[in-house]
This record gives C-alpha cells, structure tokens and sequence, in this order.
C-alpha cells in the first residue's frame, strides 16, 4: 500500500488536487483512501471539515466523517500536541491513517494548512510524513517565486520522499514560459515537474445559492437552478445599444442592476447569465416572465449597487473547491496538464 501526501507552500488547491488525484485513480481501477487527519479551526464538531466531507462523497468512498477528518483542532492545541506530546499525538495521526489506508491501494492525506510562514502546520506536514512513511507531492501557487531559498528549503526536508511539485493557478498567456523556467530550475535539482496547472474562472467560482447567502437575498424565481456556478460579476451597461454586447464579454455572470432598469435586466437575460441581482425592489412582469422561461434565478436586495459587488467578490475570493461541477473541470485539466504517468511510476502503481 502506498501512502501520497499533497502539501501546498501556499494555500492553493490542496483539495482540488486531491481530489483529481484521487478520480483519476479510482478510474483506474485502483482502491483509494483519502482523509485530511489533521483539520484547524477553533470549533470541535466533526462537522466542520468540508472539504474533506466533499471528497468523500465525490469519490464515493464511503467513509463516515470522523474517518476522513479525525482531530479538528486548533492552531495552540496542534502546536501543544506537536511540541509537548508528539510521539502520542503522531501515534494517533497514524492510527487514523491506517484505519483508512486498512484495503486501500493508496492512501492520499491532505496535509493541514501551508508551509510558508506556518511554523505548526510546517510541523504537522513534516510530523506526517514521517510517522506515516508518506510520499510527497509539494503544490506551488503561481504568485510564489519558486526560486525562493524557503522553498528550496522544503524541498531539502522532505529529501527522497518528494515525488515531484505542481505549480498551480498559472495565467494561460505565460504557462509555456513558467513550464520552461520549472523545468530549467527543479530539474537541475533532481526534483520532478509533475504539472503545471492553468488558472481557471470555473474553479473559482461559486453557486448561485453562496451568492445570495453573501448577500442575505432569498432567490425568487428557478430556485432549481441555485446550484448553478457563478464566475464572473457585472454591472447594468449604460445603455440598451451596447447592453448585449457588453454582457456578451463574460460568461456564466452574476449581472447586478437598478430595480427601474428592465432594459438592462431584459438585454441580460439574453445572454450568459446564471443569475439576477435587483436592487431594492421586485422586476416588473416581463423580466420575472423571461427569467423563468431563461430559467434565471432572480434575487431582490435592499443594498447599493457597490455594497452588492463588494460581497459578491469577497465570497467569490473565498470559493472552494466543493462542487461536482468543479471536480469535471478539474479532470479535464488534469487530463491534459498533469504527468500521471511519472506519478504512477514513482509510487510503483
């Protein structure tokens, strides 16, 4: 049984990595385990570890919560455990992995936290590692220099069990040039070059129904529809004339206008539109008549223009990965973007 860990320097896709991973070894046919042993948050219920909630249902693993996510903990009482009782604590976190890992191929931990400037999580990743005897793959953000000392630093600590390193959320205009310099720079070093992933509007978005609880709206119309993934946000164009045409440059939007705007909330609804934010008062009939035969959910919010923007931006900077929807892009990233090939013959699958 082989045991892979995805730790990320920087908070970038730990999960969605996981997960894909995870699919495309299940397609396979191989028999996979997953658990996030490590969970840090200040609350103890079980119930808080989405992500690790998620996967297991996605993947249908058919493990109960407290199996994929075993100690939700905080940061003082993990850095406590680690520092004060480690050999305890770690004998814990392996007993946990292996009742996953007990008929499993493979067992994919998801390492809590990032390594840069998180010296409990730092602890934690490197704990994991070896008390479990895991093999590693290291999630890079675009933004990180990976020329960085630190990073090279991490590199040095995980030593041999370094499968290789993804570097993720890369702008599609300069993936040629950031694969070269990868290959230019970790190559010398001995370390593979496992994927680099492009970024991607849909894995960032949110449903409609995270839409409306950033803003406290209730959705009035095709309520069905409040699953479906919202990437982009717009403003009502200032004129009928040009409305299409504006809406036309961004897909699958949330579009956001005055309530004595129908114009623009008609020119809208013809267009790719997952949903309709109306300030302070209901649409007329012809708009509520076209968003149910467009199957457009419509939401009534008593708050300026600029206050439902800013919400909306701050929920879709805070998107996770836990959609189905996301989880089909993701593959087909994968599909073309990760060297599943040099991952299966290095964890010998």
């Amino acid at each position: 049984m082989t045991t892979l860990q995805i730790v990320s320097y920087e908070s970038c896709g730990k999960t969605a990595l996981c997960a894909g991973i995870g699919k495309k070894l299940i397609n396979a046919g191989k028999k996979v385990g997953y658990i996030k042993p490590v969970n840090l948050t200040e609350a103890t219920s079980p119930d808080n570890c989405p992500d690790a909630v998620f996967i297991n249902e996605a993947l249908e693993l058919g493990e109960d919560k407290q199996q994929v996510c075993a100690f939700n903990i905080s940061q003082e009482k993990l850095w406590h455990d680690l520092s004060e009782d480690a050999d305890s604590f770690a004998g814990k976190i392996k007993s946990a992995c292996d009742r996953v890992a007990a008929g499993r191929d493979i067992l994919i931990i998801e390492s809590p936290g990032s390594l840069k400037n998180d010296q409990v999580s730092s602890l934690a990743c490197y704990t994991i590692a070896e008390k479990v005897n895991t093999r590693v793959i290291l999630l890079i953000c675009y933004t990180t220099d990976f020329r960085d000392a630190d990073v090279d630093q991490v590199i040095k600590k995980f030593g041999e069990r370094l499968v290789g390193i993804v570097v993720n959320q890369v702008p599609e205009g300069k993936l040629s040039a950031v694969k070269a310099q990868c290959e230019d720079y970790f190559k010398s070093r001995g370390v593979n070059i496992l994927g680099i992933l492009p970024e991607s509007r849909p894995l960032l978005g949110i449903s409609v129904a995270e839409v409306a609880a950033a803003l406290g709206a209730e959705i009035i119309s095709s309520r069905e529809k409040s699953n479906d993934m919202v990437e982009n946000v717009m403003l009502g164009a200032m004129t009928p004339d040009s409305a299409r045409d504006y809406y036309n440059r961004k897909r699958n939007k949330a579009v956001v206008t005055r309530s004595e705007r129908p114009d623009m909330q008609l020119a809208a609804l013809d267009t790719s539109t997952k949903c309709l934010i109306v300030t302070k008062q209901k649409p007329s009939m012809p708009v509520m008549v076209k968003a149910e035969d467009k199957k457009v959910p419509v939401m009534v919010v008593n708050k300026d223009i600029n206050e439902i923007v800013s919400a909306i931006e701050q929920a879709l900077a805070k998107s996770r990965f836990q959609h189905p929807q996301k989880l089909t892009v993701l593959m087909s990233i994968l599909d073309s973007r990760f060297d599943f090939k040099a991952l299966n013959s290095a964890l010998a699958l």
